[in-house]
C-alpha cells in the first residue's frame, strides 16, 4: 500500500477488500479518525524530511502557520489526495496553498485558477503577482521559486554551453525568480556568449497550460485580493 503514501487516502477505495467492512467505513468516511491522523501525521513529517532538511526557511515557514487554520486545511488535502496538487515543485506548491487562502478544494476541484496561479508564477516570476505587498511573505514565496526555477534553469545553462562564470548561475536565478524565464535571462544576457544565448532562449521551459484568457486573469487576481 505504498502508493496510499504517494496518492492519499482516495486511493483507498483500491484495497477495499483488504479491511473488514466496519473498518473500511470509517478510515474511508471519518475525517477526524485514527487512519486520517495517520496519513496527516505522515505527510507533515514528509513536508519537514524530503522538502525542508536543506532548507530551514521552509520548516520556520511551516512552523508560522501550523496554527492556522489554513495549514490543517492544506495538510488535510495533501492526506486525501496525496501529491496530486504538488506539480514538478512540492515546496512551491504547499506555499502557494498555504498563502493564498482561496486556494480551497472547491476552487480546485472546479475551477483552472490554480492552475493558472501555477503557470503564471512559473513563467513569469514573483512579478506576475506583484500586487501584494507583505514583504515576509513576498520573501518566502521568493525563496520557493528559487527552488522552482533552480534545477530548470542550471540544466538549461549547462546544455547551453554557458559556463558559470563570476555568480552567473546564481544572478540568472535570482532574475529569473524575480521577472521569469524571459525578462529574468534578459537581465544576464550581455555576459553571455550571443550564440550560447540563443540557444537558452530556445529552449526556455515556458508553461503553456493557461490560455491567458480575461477569466482566467481575473481568478489570479481574486486569489491575489484574498491574499492581501
Amino acid at each position: 500500500m505504498n502508493d496510499l503514501l504517494e496518492n492519499g487516502r482516495q486511493l483507498l477505495s483500491k484495497y477495499e477488500d483488504e479491511f473488514a467492512p466496519k473498518v473500511y467505513k470509517a478510515a474511508i468516511n471519518e475525517n477526524d479518525g485514527p487512519f486520517m491522523k495517520s496519513l496527516k501525521k505522515y505527510f507533515e513529517q514528509q513536508w519537514k524530511i524530503k522538502y525542508g532538511s536543506s532548507n530551514q526557511w521552509f520548516i520556520s515557514f511551516l512552523q508560522e502557520y501550523k496554527d492556522t487554520v489554513n495549514y490543517d486545511s492544506v495538510l488535510k488535502r495533501t492526506a486525501e489526495y496525496g501529491h496530486k496538487y504538488f506539480k514538478d515543485c512540492p515546496i512551491l506548491s504547499i506555499i502557494l496553498q498555504l498563502l493564498f487562502e482561496g486556494i480551497d478544494d472547491k476552487l480546485l476541484d472546479e475551477t483552472n485558477a490554480f492552475n493558472d496561479l501555477w503557470c503564471a508564477i512559473t513563467n513569469n516570476g514573483l512579478k506576475s503577482i506583484e500586487n501584494f505587498s507583505d514583504d515576509k511573505k513576498q520573501s518566502v514565496l521568493l525563496k520557493a521559486l528559487h527552488e522552482y526555477y533552480r534545477p530548470k534553469l542550471f540544466e538549461l545553462l549547462e546544455k547551453s554551453k554557458i559556463p558559470d562564470e563570476d555568480n552567473l548561475y546564481e544572478l540568472a536565478l535570482k532574475n529569473v525568480a524575480k521577472y521569469g524565464w524571459l525578462q529574468g535571462l534578459q537581465e544576464v544576457k550581455e555576459r553571455i556568449i550571443v550564440k550560447h544565448y540563443n540557444t537558452l532562449r530556445a529552449n526556455i521551459p515556458v508553461s503553456s497550460d493557461t490560455s491567458g484568457k480575461q477569466g482566467k486573469l481575473d481568478l489570479i487576481k481574486y486569489l491575489v485580493c484574498l491574499f492581501l
